[in-house]
């Protein structure tokens, strides 16, 4: 196929997995950034493929895990960097019921390359409060978001064109597919929650979800596991953590609050009493969706003009997968997944 130009609108994980795919494949990447993230170098990053509340299974993890697992270790070989952190995560079970079920799963075909068999130890686990027991998960992993964004942005620049500025969409003339003059193949929105001012995609149901994060540091957490019960503590080197995180729906407000903080440090005490400072907190807004399905696919009357929005809290866990499947129906015509696609939900404008 002859070179293509892309423009993508936003270098968050989203952004950065479409342009990584296009360049793969040969074709000459514009990225454009307003500096500003709003999500994922806020986010913890975590690569979990249990879903506790319900004790299932991650949607479609059997097809994201390796494919992620393969896209970020490549990733980090090209960028000569580390960002892409495997780790135990550790469930302390919140009920008697969560434990016969966690049992009831590890026991099944379909369980048992997620999560280890429980063992005495894990019964009788005393590195946090221990009320019903523990499971381990197998493959979770979590990525280092400000490596990550800062490495793979600056692998990006070596050879295609990275630009920081805020978009004007006045200067987007979708029917000739130019962007300030220039023409472009393709211009492809990754914008999060910024999309709501997005002429041509305003309409998508992407619903701004804050949340909060701590950073705290302790000498007396264990630094070998991430825990987690109503909050999780994630280990992040030189004895200090990252936890959190706090939900509050429909706001745009990316402000963090004493609400927010009290939140997660009253979290903190189902897991540890174990004395820490908190040396930083954080809030973003992720974009999220009633359905919990992303928002991918092509604007039904501009063919040059896409959207890959709406990944929520597990954004780095499906991006990499769901941005070669964005590639493949640009490029080759491949139909998307009727629960991603936006044509479940856009109408003509």
């Amino acid at each position: 196929m002859e070179q293509q130009k892309i423009l993508i609108i936003g270098a968050g994980i989203s952004g950065i997995a479409i342009a990584k795919h296009f360049i793969d494949r040969g074709h000459s990447i514009t990225l454009i950034d307003s500096g500003i993230n709003r999500s994922s170098i806020i986010a913890a990053g975590m690569i979990n493929p249990i879903v506790f509340r319900r004790m299932t299974k991650s949607w479609r993890v059997d097809e994201f895990l390796p494919y992620l697992e393969s896209f970020y270790t490549q990733f980090e070989k090209e960028c000569n960097e580390s960002f892409f952190i495997p780790i135990t995560i550790r469930r302390m079970f919140s009920t008697e019921q969560e434990r016969s079920l966690w049992i009831e799963r590890q026991n099944t075909e379909n369980f048992k390359d997620y999560i280890f068999p429980s063992t005495e130890s894990d019964d009788k686990y005393d590195a946090a409060f221990n009320q019903f027991g523990s499971g381990r998960v197998k493959r979770s992993a979590y990525i280092s978001t400000s490596i990550f964004l800062e490495s793979t942005k600056k692998w990006i620049s070596q050879n295609h064109t990275l630009i920081t500025d805020t978009i004007n969409y006045t200067n987007i003339d979708p029917a000739q597919s130019t962007y300030n003059g220039n023409v472009y193949d393709h211009i492809i929105f990754c914008e999060g929650v910024e999309v709501r001012n997005n002429p041509w995609f305003q309409n998508m149901p992407i619903n701004p979800t804050q949340g909060e994060t701590l950073t705290i540091t302790s000498d007396s957490i264990i630094d070998n596991e991430s825990l987690n019960r109503k909050c999780f503590i994630l280990p992040i080197g030189n004895n200090e953590f990252k936890v959190g995180s706090t939900y509050v729906w429909d706001t745009y407000n990316s402000d963090i609050t004493v609400a927010g903080r009290a939140e997660i440090e009253k979290n903190i005490t189902y897991l540890t009493a174990a004395p820490y400072t908190v040396i930083d907190q954080n809030a973003g807004i992720r974009p999220t969706t009633l359905d919990r399905r992303p928002l991918i696919g092509t604007h039904p009357s501009f063919s040059n003009l896409h959207l890959f929005n709406g990944l929520g809290a597990k954004g780095y866990m499906l991006a990499p997968l769901l941005a070669k499947e964005m590639v493949e129906h640009i490029l080759d015509g491949k139909l998307l997944d009727k629960e991603i696609s936006i044509s479940r939900l856009i109408k003509n404008k």
